[in-house]
């Protein structure tokens, strides 16, 4: 998996609210022009703002996308674009004829799926909206499993970063494969298999790591303090990931958690981990949310209610029927004197960034990093008829204090981003800034505490 700095990569894993399926009258059967009017009736049921979803227009964009799609395979393709104004049903019907005059045309370079997801593909990305997109029924098979914290997929359980044309193990999933083997983060990676890494995409490297569970790929690193180039064959298996990467200290009194994903359980686990911390004697914590890409609205709030004072506003839910403000229920489980360094990256996206906003506009953590992807709604997922699915947003969201995160997100007050040179000497300095933080509040007077605002 990567850990990319676009907001669209961030839908497979963002905000959601619920999961559901279509009614069955509304389903096309295969992966073709029915499925594209299908998608776009789903836009049109659900999505947060009407005023962007007209027929005749995502219509046209779908050409475009089928256009593209054809030009990919060196089938030149002109389609007359919708008139405005054209009947729905008229519309369908001329879009349902272009899509097959443009298979006919394809003859078997392109197929009616390539097609279909290439014209949803493209209107959904019209919408320039973070949680609103397209996902294979691979994809949405995965995005499921993950939030269920089940094995959505197999392979060998690294995160894989890109930097300045190299390839890092940016973490070792715990449990798996890579980590049974002593796989560290930092590894760089310059050969999977026979194949050097050098001028290839993030994708192609994830590709060839990943594979049939039980089958092996032989992956070559190279690593800092080690003489030349080693190489590992690693056995694939079915890949769980857990919302809770580490829990340690990092030093005496100072705890470090990495929390990666708001999926089922997450609340559960990091209050888990700030248990045990304390029980070892935790005076400040480090809370790592680099690279976190969000996942269910009700477990970031559960997590807000572990970290910052009871009755504080955390985020705000907008509709067209209003705005509902979300507040802390509950005392914390981390002491409200504690000292919080809280890292963040560019992978940081959705319910991480609102959880990153709420605890500066509390003034309860310190935030060290670079600005987070500002990937910020909230979603739901809708399964189409062939096992595709699209993800749509249904609410805006705001940080508590009303401010918009989409597109602009948070910026750290430390700002420090990881060099290649970091990655080459295998230095997390990010990390090294966060505990230095962590070590000088340790180090002043307490101060006293501010009154607990109370639910009116």
């Amino acid at each position: 998996m990567t850990l990319a700095g676009k907001l669209r990569h961030f839908l497979l894993l963002a905000i959601l609210v619920t999961v559901a399926t279509l009614p069955a009258a509304t389903r096309a059967a295969n992966a073709d022009a029915g499925l594209v009017l299908e998608a776009i009736q789903v836009l049109d049921e659900e999505y947060v703002d009407q005023a962007l979803v007209e027929r005749v227009r995502l219509l046209n964009v779908a050409l475009d996308g089928i256009k593209a799609s054809l030009g990919a395979a060196g089938v030149p393709a002109k389609f007359a674009p919708l008139a405005s104004g054209t009947p729905p049903v008229e519309a369908d019907r001329i879009f349902r004829a272009a899509f097959d005059a443009a298979l006919t045309a394809a003859a078997g370079k392109v197929s009616p799926r390539e097609l279909a997801y290439g014209a949803i593909i493209a209107l959904t990305n019209s919408l320039n909206d973070s949680h609103t997109g397209f996902l294979t029924p691979e994809q949405y098979r995965e995005r499921i499993a993950r939030q269920r914290q089940q094995a959505g997929f197999a392979g060998v359980g690294m995160v894989v970063l890109p930097k300045d044309g190299r390839f890092f193990v940016w973490q070792v999933i715990p449990r798996s494969p890579a980590e049974r083997l002593g796989v560290r983060p930092f590894d760089r990676i310059v050969r999977v298999n026979d194949t050097p890494t050098g001028g290839m995409t993030s994708e192609q490297v994830v590709s060839m790591i990943r594979g049939p569970a039980r089958t092996a790929v032989t992956v070559t690193f190279e690593r800092i303090g080690r003489s030349g180039p080693f190489a590992l064959t690693i056995t694939r298996a079915p890949i769980v990931v857990p919302p809770i990467f580490a829990a340690r200290m990092v030093e005496p009194g100072i705890g470090y958690i990495y929390l990666y994903e708001f999926t089922q359980g997450s609340a559960r686990e990091l209050r888990g981990a700030i248990q045990q911390l304390l029980g070892q004697g935790m005076r400040a914590l480090v809370l790592d949310l680099r690279g976190d890409i969000g996942g269910f609205l009700h477990e970031l709030r559960d997590v807000m209610n572990l970290l910052l004072p009871r009755g504080v506003a955390v985020y705000q839910l907008v509709t067209s029927r209003g705005t509902e403000v979300v507040r802390t229920e509950r005392n914390p489980s981390l002491p409200a004197s504690m000292p919080l360094v809280v890292l963040v990256n560019e992978g940081t996206a959705s319910a991480s960034e609102l959880l990153a906003a709420a605890l500066v506009e509390h003034q309860r953590g310190s935030l060290v990093g670079v600005k987070t992807a500002g990937a910020v709604e909230a979603s739901t997922l809708l399964e189409l008829s062939d096992g595709s699915a699209l993800s749509v947003t249904i609410r805006r969201l705001t940080s508590g204090k009303g401010k918009r995160l989409e597109g602009t997100g948070v910026t750290p007050a430390i700002v420090l981003d990881l060099s290649s040179e970091d990655f080459l000497q295998g230095r997390d300095a990010q990390l090294a800034r966060g505990v230095q933080m962590a070590r000088q509040k340790l180090s002043r007077p307490a101060a006293s505490p501010s009154p607990v605002p109370t639910t009116r």
